[in-house]
């Protein structure tokens, strides 16, 4: 007969197994520290409103005022040495007669990285008219292989341009600086090189002699790609308000042509504070001309059977493989 056995409980009668032990979850500080600074920012930025603009973007709109609430208080102020003698260079060459040529020219500037891929088109536009025009070519990557003896020997020295930067402005003023030699330019035209003739020569020459304005590209985008490009550092000689847009492609007057020669206080401007790295990404090809003549000169709208419509003498943005399509269409849509 089995005799039951009672076990005492003792250290050395048994084995005593380990409780579980029951680990704490650990918190995520990180999202913890994070979700303060967030929260402590946004106190801040009610408690505090951002003193600069451009931090605005980081908080709710109902923090930010509109962009002219940070504008400084427009006062009575005395304008800068350099404001002055702006004033008055800009005054007197608007006010002073021009020198007129017994033959006008049009001064076509072509700036290109390269080799012009329509000038055989462009020959059969200029045939014939020698004398009433001349040509200037600013190639700012390699040396142009010319298919058209009109346009050989026409090159400018020329630099290095990178997009949306103020060289495309220097490369501007450098081809109108190279054709203001010439006492017969009279017009000055700006032309890339995918840009083509609307019309005949006859038709074109007359139309910008016959006329003593100049034709630039400048209207008000509000919108993020326009005055949203515009930095307070440029005011108080540029304010926003008087900040425009367009292609910098132009058609302009003598007396226009020297005014973008002398301007320096604006130029200034947009060289240090139009950057396509700095704030708003701005471009300064697309900003500086009309900005400029926004300020110192008195713009029209080009008006065709008494309705608003742009004056385009040139089209552009042709791919170079068109060039033969474009020989064939060339009489009959210059004539029409």
């Amino acid at each position: 007969m089995k005799v039951p056995r009672v076990w005492q409980r003792g250290s050395k009668d048994m084995t005593a197994m380990p409780h579980p032990r029951h680990r704490t979850a650990k918190k995520p500080m990180w999202i913890i520290v994070l979700l303060s600074i967030v929260c402590v920012s946004l106190i801040g930025a009610y408690v505090y409103p951002p003193r600069r603009y451009s931090t605005c973007y980081f908080f709710a709109s109902s923090v930010c005022t509109p962009f002219k609430d940070w504008l400084p208080a427009v006062t009575r102020r005395e304008p800068t040495d350099q404001e002055v003698f702006s004033s008055v260079v800009i005054r007197d060459l608007l006010s002073m007669p021009m020198p007129v040529s017994k033959k006008p020219k049009i001064a076509f500037m072509f700036l290109t990285p390269g080799s012009l891929p329509f000038e055989k088109l462009w020959e059969n536009f200029l045939q014939g008219h020698e004398g009433r025009y001349s040509i200037y070519i600013h190639a700012s990557r390699e040396k142009p292989v010319h298919s058209s003896p009109l346009f050989v020997g026409r090159e400018i020295r020329s630099e290095k341009v990178v997009w949306g930067r103020v060289s495309m402005v220097d490369a501007e003023k450098r081809l109108l600086g190279n054709a203001l030699l010439d006492i017969d330019n009279q017009f000055f035209v700006l032309l890339s090189d995918s840009c083509i003739p609307l019309h005949t020569f006859d038709y074109i020459y007359n139309y910008l002699m016959g006329t003593n304005v100049s034709f630039i590209d400048s209207f008000l985008d509000p919108g993020p790609h326009g005055s949203g490009r515009y930095s307070i550092e440029m005011f108080p000689e540029i304010e926003h308000r008087d900040f425009r847009k367009g292609a910098q492609w132009f058609a302009i007057t003598r007396r226009h042509a020297i005014l973008i020669m002398a301007d320096n206080l604006y130029y200034r401007k947009f060289k240090l504070y139009c950057k396509p790295t700095v704030g708003r990404n701005c471009i300064a090809d697309e900003h500086y001309l009309p900005t400029l003549f926004k300020r110192t000169v008195t713009s029209t709208p080009c008006i065709l059977n008494g309705r608003k419509r742009p004056c385009f003498l040139f089209a552009r943005k042709f791919y170079p493989d068109a060039v033969n399509n474009l020989l064939k269409l060339f009489p009959s849509y210059t004539s029409a």
